[in-house]
């Protein structure tokens, strides 16, 4: 299914490590449904997915790349697999971070080199899954979110080696290795931007599918020590922020992803299936969205790309990674 008038669908990917595989199954859906996406916007494990199947994957060919990788030996004996807590705990990255930085775990790597899984490794994993080709070369129009360290502004990728946008849309600060380039330090996107709303209204979008997999905010009513009202108040910040970009997409898919802990990539089969049902039930609000496209109000995509303009100056378009 088309767009009437040349508008274009943007799909946007937004950021949760293991719950991101849910974007696995909501682009099946969209495929198995006919919907036809122009841009793709992605962060974190978004980029990832994103990049993989916008580089002309076919999205059954990146299911059976994430399966292979991550049920090889060598990914279960990577140090990623040891943040995973209990079920029962949760919450989002920074609050597992905060645990284990009490613990003096991920503190104590991180005082001797600048990441917990070197570059090597998750260069070797990343490489299993995205194609080694130029974003410029994708069959769909693509975007990875980064955030600039040094300036701290949020750039959108869409020039130069797909692999390292993703790498740099996905480096978890003191987790994984920042991508360096022309004096810009950059790290995953999802610390500034969980739901790339703008960027992709900044790339031309129209219309705005937007797939949200972030945490709950849980509620311990325990905040007698410092770290855990930090934790706490950064996780509202983080609802507040992507509560502010949510509003401008035309429909919001939510995959029941929500209780499953950030780094529990062995929940993979229900975190796909997850995301194939929130996206089959969304279809039919898709398409009614693409059918009333030229007569619905254009005040909320005017506001998107205005705000976009703003919020992603020329510079924050044009790096390129090589």
């Amino acid at each position: 299914m088309r767009t009437p008038w040349n508008l274009k669908l943007g799909l946007v990917l937004g950021g949760g490590a293991a719950r991101g595989l849910a974007h696995v199954g909501v682009i099946r859906a969209l495929m198995r449904a006919g919907i036809k996406v122009d841009i793709v916007a992605g962060t974190s494990v978004g980029s990832i997915i994103g990049g993989a199947w916008a580089a002309g994957m076919d999205i059954g060919g990146v299911e059976s790349k994430m399966r292979s990788i991550l049920t090889s030996e060598e990914f279960r004996s990577n140090r990623l697999s040891f943040l995973k807590e209990s079920r029962q705990r949760r919450g989002g990255l920074l609050y597992s971070m905060g645990s284990l930085i009490r613990r003096g775990i991920v503190y104590g790597v991180s005082t001797m080199r600048q990441s917990f899984v070197s570059a090597e490794d998750f260069a070797e994993t990343l490489g299993g899954v995205v194609p080694d080709v130029w974003i410029e070369d994708c069959m769909v129009p693509f975007g990875a979110v980064a955030l600039d360290l040094e300036s701290g502004e949020v750039v959108v990728l869409c020039h130069g080696s797909l692999r390292k946008a993703a790498a740099a849309s996905s480096a978890i600060p003191g987790l994984l290795p920042p991508v360096r380039k022309d004096g810009r330090v950059l790290i995953d996107g999802g610390w500034a931007d969980k739901v790339p709303v703008l960027p992709a209204y900044r790339m031309g979008a129209d219309v705005v599918v937007a797939v949200d997999i972030s945490a709950d905010l849980d509620d311990t009513r325990n905040y007698r020590k410092g770290t855990d009202i930090l934790l706490r108040a950064n996780a509202i910040k983080d609802s507040i922020l992507a509560g502010f970009t949510r509003v401008l997409a035309d429909v919001i898919i939510e995959p029941a992803v929500k209780d499953i802990h950030w780094a529990d990539f062995d929940s993979f089969e229900l975190c796909i299936q997850a995301g194939d049902e929130a996206a089959t039930q969304a279809i039919p609000a898709i398409r009614e969205v693409v059918r009333r496209a030229r007569w619905r109000t254009v005040i909320r995509p005017r506001l998107g790309k205005r705000l976009a303009e703003r919020y992603l100056d020329n510079d924050s378009m044009r790096l390129t990674l090589d």
